[in-house]
Parts: C-alpha cells; structure tokens; sequence
C-alpha cells in the first residue's frame, strides 16, 4: 500500500501503512511525518508571515486537529477503489462519532491550542531534547517522527524563501524560528504562525498576555492582520485577549477590524480600562463582530467553583477554543464538543405521552427532568466509550508534542497526556422548552382553559398559543419566566454533575448554537412555545424571535435569570444592535449584565436591510458578515433558513 498511495502522491497515507504492524502512535506519527517532508509548499507572496493562506488544499488525506486523519472518501475512490477500500477498513476500526440523534454540533470534536508561549520562548530544539529522553520507545520514536516532519517543512520553506526573498526580515527570521527560541516581537509572531499551521490550523491562543515581554514599542498591526487572514483563509478559530490589557491588546483589536476570523474573545473585568473599550466597540462596529464579550470575573468564579484544585495561573490560562468551548490555552485537552442533548426534542416526545395523563405541572416537570436524566445519561455514556476507543486507536502525536504535560507524562494527548481534561456537552432548545413550560402551566394546570389533550390537539392544528398574551415569556423580564428560567437551567445542568468522563474531569454544559439550531428543529414537532413542527430551534439562550418587545434591558435579565454558572462551556447571548447607537450603549449593557450574572455577549452591528438586500443581491454583499453561535460568518455562506433567522433577530435601537 505504501507504493500504492505513494503514486497518488497521498504521503500520510503512504506513511501510515510504513510499518503496519507498529503502535498506532508510531503509524499515525509516521504519516504525519511523511506527509509534512511531502506536501506541496504554499505560495508566497511577500506576505511577513509564512506560511500563509489555505493550507490543506489539493490533498484527500491529511491530519486533523480533531479526529487524527481526515479522508475525502470521493476524491480518494476516484483515484483508487481498492486503496480506498483498505483505507477505510484501517480507519473505520476507531470509534469516534456518538450515533446519536442529540447531535446538535459537535460529535467528538476535539480543538486545543498548542502551547505557543512556551514555544517561541524555548524553542522546538528543546522539545527534542525532552523527547529523546523519554523511555517510551514508541511516543519517543513518534515524536521524533513529528519533529522530523516539522523540521523537513521548515527546510523547505526557508529554501522558497531564500529563492523569493533572501534578504527579507522574514528569512532572517525563519532562520532561527520556531526551532531556537525568539527574541523579537517579530520572530515571535513568525514563530506563532508557524506552529500554528503545524497544529493544523485551529485556535490561535492568548496573543497579547502571552507575546508582551517580547514589545518593544512597535507597532506590529499589521503583521497581526496577515497572521488573522491565515487564520480567516483556513477557517481557523478563536483567542482571546485580555485581562491583562496592554498595548498589543489594542493592536490585535485594531488588526480584526472587520474580518471574520479569528473570532477574538475580549475576557471583560469591571475596571478595563476605556481606552480598550473605545478599540473593541470600533471594531465590533466595523461589522466582522469581533471581539465578543467576556464576563473575566464569571469565568474564574465558575471554573474554580468546578476545578478548586486547579491553580490560578493555571486558570487564568482560560479560552474559549473551537466556537468557544471552555479550555486552558497550552494545558488542556478538552472534548468540544464532545455531544449534544436536544433537550427540545426530549421535551416534545414527552409532552405528547404524558401531558394528556399529567395530574399537576410539578409532577409533569418532574417526570420530564427524570427524563431527560435518563436521556443524558446515555449519551454521557456514548461519549466514555468513544473517548476511550480514541485514547486505544486514535492518538494525536502533534499534540503529544506541543501540549503541555504529554511529553513529561510519556502518554498521548489523546491517553490522558495533557494536564488538565474535561468534556464540552452542547445544549439545545432550553429556551423552547422554557417558553412551553410557561404555556403548558398557564393554560393547562393553572388557567385550565385547555386539557392536556387539546393542547396536543392544537399543535397539530397550528394554533399559536403565543396569542395569549397574558402568558410570560423569556426575554421580557418577567418574574415568572425568568423563576422557570431558573429552575430548568439549574435541574437540567445539575443532571451532569458528579458524571466523570472517560479522559478525565467533568462534563460541562453549554448553549452554543452555532449553524446548527435550524436542523436540531427538524425532527422536533410542534411545541406549545410557538414553533411549528420541523421549525428551527432558539439561538442559544436568547429569546425566541419576536418574543423579546421589551427591549434589551429586558433581554439580557431574562439572560442573566438562567443558571448561567452551571454552563461553563459557554452560554452563548447573540445581541443585534444598531450601529448608530450601539458606540453608546455597549459598555454599559456588556457591563450590567456580566454583573448580573451573564457570561458572554457577542454582538452584531448589521442592519436588518443590509441583511435582506444581501439575500436579494449576494455579489453586492460577499463581504458581509454576522454573528452565528460562538464565531462571525459571512452572511452569504449561511442556509437560506439560517440567513431568516439572523434577519428576525430583534435590532435593539438603545
């Protein structure tokens, strides 16, 4: 099969199949090395970073940050059945998806971030003198493999850009990097981008607390816009700026004017000072939506209520990777996102056997929290036992390399090798399930205007029971609402509690909602909070649109009600502003409602005209870009059915 693929020019899997009868460590860790000393070099065009632009192009197998390799499966079967055929038979022997109908973004995902801090201050020379200490014989000869891989690439990288620009500070600086440590900002971010690409283009990590003992005064905006347009050109993911707020913070918020990734977490403290409030609110007005808000405080409250043992340097290494899963840059191996629970669709089926039956409300919401206990519990359980056939048959040695404590600990990244672990569970549909709660206790139990068998009934009729206007609903600040707000989060969130995942740590809750809340309402029928059935589900924890009249006050309350501490993985609030005022109002709304208890904000500053002309005329609007989930998107490259739902979203004038 070497020779096989070899012919393909398919290198990884040539490497792969060197010595079939090795470690899946070292097969997987020769591919890459093969893969890396092979692959066509990108194009250089005088950019001051390489390498620059789309990376995996042109090629049907290649490593992935989250799932080890990644097969286009059509392109390698047009080429050669049989070879595909055998490749398949290799690679489908690893579980590594949840077959689950909860899957509501996220199946085994798993992004990370290398530790670059340590990286560019140390070198990947001293990385290789940690590894060949080592006494195990196969992460040893596999991370030697990886280093070997890495330095080919370098070889011929520095070779183009000697050819191309020979005398360029670029060279010069390649020449040193990421193998001896830096010692300019400028090496530094050289070095950064490198290893970036190296990792397989996913998060971009702490860029200002983590590079300001290299500023000297420079200004290097510009260098931080071509390392965020590498990111943008391989959909690369997130970093965070903040709390310690310095000059390079204002650089990086200047840099992502306007771009659509990387998606720039700005971590908000109550005394950050004006200035890089003045910067954030510039760019989030440029419309890339970038930064999102970050309640500092609320994270580190929430990660050390969950983690008391884990140190505070070591907690102020917080970032949301991936869309915005909760992780610690450098040190973490974190499942995000590992599952989903459609707490929707568990609703739905369980409205339509037991309402028609149900006594009281508070023996019907305590039979639907048992069942989504036992719901839950099931997935958890898919998600250990896909953890561990990973941690068998599935390892990451490139992580193995640039995370911390794998090499120390002689284990995979996948095995237990990082410090710290714990698995991001997504939640959707809490919102629907809130708003149905609040109909289903005024009209069936309280009000008793209809039977439980009526209201079912009437749902399949289409009647809207969001025209009685006496019922509460979330968004409107309502005591009630947000009482059940309340209560739901906490009783559905404390089902997780004390469940230990297979790598280790804790399953963490989240509401990311990211492109992925439109087919999570497929399968879901009607439901009494005002959907139709196979209608998308809510954003996040928003309010369900058109619901949320009593302006944005009201809203982010109604946020603020849920448990939002019991969804560390990151509770995701999409805000539509209007640009004339939002430069007015920003700090103070992101202000008072971390103090109330919200724990992000992301803002999106696009006139519901823009976004119905650019449905209308998208080559006039290509450039246009919104908040979706936990990341900014262009506009264009959303679903028709996503593109109404970011059209519907209330525009707060304030």
């Amino acid at each position: 099969m070497v020779e096989r693929f070899k012919k393909l020019n398919e290198y990884y899997a040539a490497g792969f199949y060197e010595e079939p009868n090795a470690s899946p460590f070292v097969r997987f860790s020769r591919a890459t090395r093969r893969y890396l000393e092979n692959r066509p070099l990108p194009e250089y065009g005088g950019e001051p970073l390489y390498p620059c632009g789309p990376f995996y192009v042109g090629l049907c197998v290649r490593p992935d940050y989250s799932y080890t390799v990644a097969v286009d499966w059509d392109g390698l079967g047009q080429q050669d059945p049989i070879a595909t055929q055998v490749l398949r038979q290799d690679i489908d022997v690893y579980k590594l998806t949840v077959p689950n109908e909860h899957t509501v973004g996220g199946n085994m995902y798993t992004h990370s971030f290398p530790n670059f801090r340590r990286i560019v201050r140390e070198g990947l020379s001293s990385y290789r003198q940690r590894v060949e200490k080592m006494k195990n014989d196969n992460l040893r000869q596999g991370l030697l493999d990886v280093l070997d891989g890495i330095k080919s690439f370098h070889g011929r990288s520095l070779d183009l850009l000697k050819k191309r620009a020979p005398k360029s500070e670029l060279c010069k600086a390649l020449e040193k990097v990421p193998f001896g440590p830096a010692e300019t900002l400028y090496e530094a971010l050289v070095c950064w981008n490198f290893v970036y690409y190296m990792d397989g283009c996913d998060n971009i990590g702490h860029l200002d607390a983590d590079l300001f003992d290299f500023y000297r005064g420079e200004d290097m905006t510009e260098t931080f816009r071509c390392l965020f347009w590498n990111i943008d050109a391989n959909n690369g993911w997130s970093g965070c700026l903040g709390p310690e707020y310095n000059p390079l913070t204002l650089q990086c918020l200047k840099a992502c004017k306007g771009m659509r990734r990387p998606s720039l977490e700005l971590r908000v403290t109550p005394d950050m000072p004006q200035e890089i409030w003045d910067a954030a609110i510039d760019s989030i007005l440029a419309g890339g939506g970038s930064p999102s808000l970050y309640n500092e405080d609320g994270y580190q409250k929430a990660l050390y209520d969950l983690f008391p043992d884990i140190p505070k340097e070591d907690r102020l290494r917080f970032c949301g990777g991936g869309c915005t899963e909760t992780m610690l840059t450098g040190i973490s191996n974190v499942g995000s996102l590992d599952a989903g629970i459609n707490v929707a669709l568990i609703f739905e089926r369980f409205m339509r056997e037991k309402l028609p039956s149900a006594e009281s409300f508070d023996g019907f919401y305590k039979e639907f929290i048992e069942k989504c206990r036992q719901e839950i519990s099931a997935v958890l359980d898919k998600v250990c036992e896909c953890q561990k056939s990973r941690a068998q048959f599935r390892p990451q040695p490139m992580r193995t390399l640039l995370i911390d404590d794998c090499i120390e600990k002689e284990k995979d990244y996948n095995d237990g090798g990082a410090r710290y672990t714990w698995s991001v569970i997504n939640l959707a549909g809490l919102i629907n399930v809130l708003d149905s709660l609040l109909v289903i206790k005024h009209l069936v139990f309280d009000g008793r205007k209809f039977s439980g068998e009526q209201v079912l009934k009437h749902l399949d009729e289409g009647v809207n029971f969001l025209n009685f206007q006496e019922i509460p609903r979330h968004g409107t600040d309502s005591d009630e609402a947000n009482t059940m707000a309340q209560r739901l989060t906490f009783d559905v969130c404390s089902l997780f509690d004390g469940k230990i995942p297979y790598s280790g740590g804790k399953f963490l809750p989240a509401s990311i909602q990211f492109t992925t809340y439109t087919d999570a309402g497929k399968c879901v029928g009607g439901t009494p909070d005002g959907r139709a059935a196979g209608d998308p589900l809510c954003d996040s924890i928003g309010s369900i649109h058109g619901n949320d009249k009593s302006g944005i006050t009201a809203l982010l309350n109604s946020a603020s009600s849920l448990c939002q501490q019991k969804m560390p993985g990151t509770p995701i609030l999409n805000v539509k502003l209007s640009a004339k005022q939002a430069s007015k109002t920003i700090k103070a709304l992101a202000n008072g409602y971390f103090k109330n208890g919200g724990m992000q904000m992301q803002i999106t500053c696009v006139s519901k005209e823009d976004l119905i002309d650019a449905v209308k005329n998208p080559d006039v609007h290509g450039n246009l870009i919104v908040r979706i989930g936990g990341y900014s998107e262009y506009f264009n490259r959303l679903t028709p059915e996503l593109q109404q739902t970011v059209i519907d979203r209330t525009e707060y004038c304030v």
